[in-house]
């Protein structure tokens, strides 16, 4: 399940937009999960309370995934489930536990 559909998707839309392989909404989808899959222990940057609530923990990635940085946001329910997700270019620069720097645009 992508949740945040109106900026994750839409934002990989627009980053191929203008490229040789722009994406659908359909395509945007089965990117962001395939970027997810992508994702190794390396790529992590840290955890970050969501809402204002203790309990709500969602972990940061940054990734270079088909030759562009991004920023990877989830948490993952009590019942396995992929809740919150935000998969977009980075705002700011990331530095990742492996030392991987990955850059805003």
């Amino acid at each position: 399940m992508v949740s945040a559909k109106s900026r994750s998707v839409d934002a990989v839309i627009w980053a191929f937009r203008g490229s040789s392989n722009p994406k659908s909404v359909s395509e945007a989808v089965k990117f962001i999960l395939d970027g997810i899959k992508a994702l190794d222990d390396g790529a992590f940057v840290q955890s970050a309370v969501q809402w204002g609530d203790p309990k709500c923990i969602a972990d940061i990635y940054g990734l270079i995934f088909e030759g562009k940085p991004w920023f990877v946001k989830f948490l993952i329910d009590e019942n396995g489930i992929l809740e919150e997700i935000s998969f977009h270019p980075p705002e700011k620069d990331l530095k990742t536990v492996s030392g991987r720097k990955i850059q805003k645009e």
